[in-house]
């Protein structure tokens, strides 16, 4: 579990709002806010930030997630704030962010038999990126184009595969996908822990792994899992 929790919600614009169709992310110290508009008169939005220790029943009640939240964004900008304060109370949800172990994907089992895991069984990760979606979807690209290549029985205007074909196609696409999802989940489980520690000396080890490992932070963009 990573030191940070979200709160999420949904506001609405009855006369419209101007934030174009771009999802954008605000960070402040260490609060990050980040607001992608559905379409043109509701906004769904989400705020990280670091863990806050209160009784349980505290985040079980909306009024109490909105004030605590606009409390720690009250130096924000005020479009961010209003959006917070006029949210529909009954979007309003916070949760703890958990995480795969990056070192469980090196080593994990994640194919048996004519079994297989993807998506998120496969490899949960912080929302740091916003790639834990894309990473799901090159998942189901990667494993369709595998069984279709394995596909040797034709029935009717398709193909079936056997189930040693089906075996060998998860084993393939584990193994296709390993290296992959273990960079990403490194890379978002060191930006998070990153931001949720008030160690200075953890954050400078941290700073230091992401520039060693990841001196482009954006190279996880150019991915191309290839076509079906």
């Amino acid at each position: 579990m990573f030191p940070l929790c979200a709160v999420r919600g949904l506001t609405s614009y009855p006369t419209g709002h101007s934030f174009g169709h771009q999802l954008i992310r605000f960070r402040k110290d260490n609060i990050l806010v980040g607001r992608t508009p559905i379409h043109d008169n509701l906004v769904f939005w989400f705020c990280v930030l670091p863990n806050i220790r209160k009784d349980q029943k505290h985040w079980e009640d909306p009024e109490a997630i909105r004030q605590s939240t606009l409390e720690l964004v009250s130096d924000h900008p005020n479009e961010i704030r209003e959006m917070i304060e006029n949210t529909n109370m009954k979007s309003l949800s916070i949760t703890h962010l958990r995480y795969r172990a990056p070192w469980d994907l090196l080593s994990g089992t994640f194919s048996k038999g004519t079994v297989t895991v993807a998506g998120d069984a496969m490899h949960i990760m912080g929302p740091f990126l916003g790639q834990g979606g894309s990473a799901g979807l090159e998942d189901a690209v990667v494993l369709a184009r595998i069984m279709a290549q394995l596909g040797s029985t034709s029935v009717g205007s398709g193909s079936k595969v056997t189930t040693p074909g089906v075996e060998k196609a998860f084993n393939q696409f584990v193994k296709q996908r390993r290296m992959r999802v273990l960079r990403l989940s490194l890379q978002t489980y060191l930006i998070g822990m990153l931001w949720g520690t008030s160690s200075l000396l953890k954050k400078i080890l941290y700073y230091m792994l992401l520039s060693l490992l990841f001196h482009n932070q954006n190279s996880h963009t150019n991915y191309d899992c290839g076509f079906l």
